[in-house]
Order: C-alpha cells, then structure tokens, then sequence
C-alpha cells in the first residue's frame, strides 16, 4: 500500500495535502475505497480513500508509537545526484536529521539565493522516502551551515577522518551499549575535510574515527554508519 502524510483529522477522516493529489489520481491511479496508508499524530493508519481522493476513513490502525533515536548528519554540499542519494537512503535506514554543510573541500556551490528551492526540493526527497519506507516521522532538514556553526550536542560524536594517528576504529566508537544514544555524524566531501577543520570539530568534541583500511565513496559513508547503527539498535531488541 501508498503511504501518504495527511495534514488534519476529524473524527475518523484523515485529509491529505493537495499536493499528493496528482501521484494519486494519475501516477497510482487511485479510485474511491482504495485503502491507503495514511500518518498524522505519530501514528499510521489503513484508510480507504474517499471520493475526493483528499480524504480518506480510517479503518485501523497501522503503526503507533515510533520510537528513533536521534541520529543527525552533517551532510557535505555535494552535486544533485549525490544529495538526492544520501537524502533517500539515509532517511530509509533511520536518520532523524540532516543538515547540510559548505566545507572547505566542497567542489558543488550553491548562491544562497537558491537555498529555499534546493531546501524544498531535498524536503520533497525525503518526504516521498519517508512515505516509501512507511516512517511515522519524517527526517527533519535543517538549512545550509557553515563548518564553525557545526555543535557537538550528541552523546556521540563521530568525525571521520583520514587521519592514520590518533583515530579510533568505528567498531571502538560505535557499540551496542552507546548505540541508542543520539549520535551526530560528521565526514568530509570529495578530498576529506581539511586539517583545519578535523581540528576544529576534534576540539568541538568529535571522535576521529576511521572507518577501516578502505577509502569509500562520500555517499557511501552515511549510509554504512547508518547500517551500523540500525543493525546494533536491532539486535540489542533481542539481546536474551
């Protein structure tokens, strides 16, 4: 089933926004009393849609009660593609927070005057993500920083480095005992951060922290922390 986010409730009808209202009619082809899946007030429900495809009967409840813990990025300003990349399947294994960052090393500029339209269209990204994986709480995007503005206000801090002295492994970092604490995530574009800036966050509180002998893809790093953290946050549900 379509998951969609709905904007009011009354009684037992969910309305959703106008916007959904073409992916509806035209891309899913949607007909009175489909059965949809439908968020409001952190819980899902399967409703079957009303005539007006913009409202919908809730028929029961779906899921409740989602419970993640904090997990923010500070994503480097990277080219279309890859922002498209990591907004999406980092929002699908559970980040809570991105927000983007113009490091030194940045190859991809943006005139502020653009800020607004990108925000909304990486909003969008993550929003139809939200919908595909069926999470109750959308990742919040915060607007574009700069790396001073950076705050190490997490129980973890992780600052990945390329750094071969004084760098601990992901696995020292990351355990089952911390790994439901709000952690925060900071790595570099194309080329790394710059010492300059690995100084400034290490002061800041960030742990460097190597994630083994092979250099990946920028867009690669978020989503394997990402898978770390989701696998130790899983298996500690079953830890007998």
């Amino acid at each position: 089933m379509q998951q969609y986010f709905a904007k009011d409730r009354k009684n037992d009808t969910l309305y959703l926004n106008p916007d959904d209202l073409n992916h509806i009619k035209n891309v899913m082809r949607m007909k009175k009393d489909d059965l949809v899946i439908c968020v409001y007030d952190n819980s899902s429900y399967i409703c079957s849609l009303n005539n007006d495809l913009l409202s919908c009967d809730i028929k029961e409840v779906f899921k409740n009660d989602e419970v993640i813990s904090e997990f923010v990025v500070y994503v480097p300003l990277l080219s279309e593609e890859k922002m498209s990349f990591i907004l999406q399947h980092g929002t699908e294994l559970g980040i809570t927070k991105f927000i983007v960052v113009e490091y030194e090393h940045c190859k991809y500029k943006l005139p502020k005057k653009d800020y607004e339209k990108k925000l909304n269209r990486w909003n969008k990204i993550i929003k139809e993500a939200s919908e595909q994986s069926y999470r109750i709480n959308k990742p919040v995007l915060e607007s574009i920083i700069q790396t001073k503005d950076i705050e190490s206000i997490s129980n973890v801090n992780i600052l990945c480095s390329l750094d071969k002295n004084g760098v601990k492994n992901i696995c020292q970092v990351l355990t089952r005992k911390n790994a439901n604490d709000t952690i925060s995530l900071v790595f570099g574009p194309e080329g790394g951060l710059s010492l300059k800036e690995e100084e400034m966050l290490a002061n800041k509180g960030f742990i460097k922290t190597s994630l083994g002998e092979d250099v990946l893809r920028t867009e690669t790093v978020p989503l394997m922390i990402a898978s770390i953290i989701k696998y130790l946050r899983e298996s500690d549900k079953y830890d007998e």
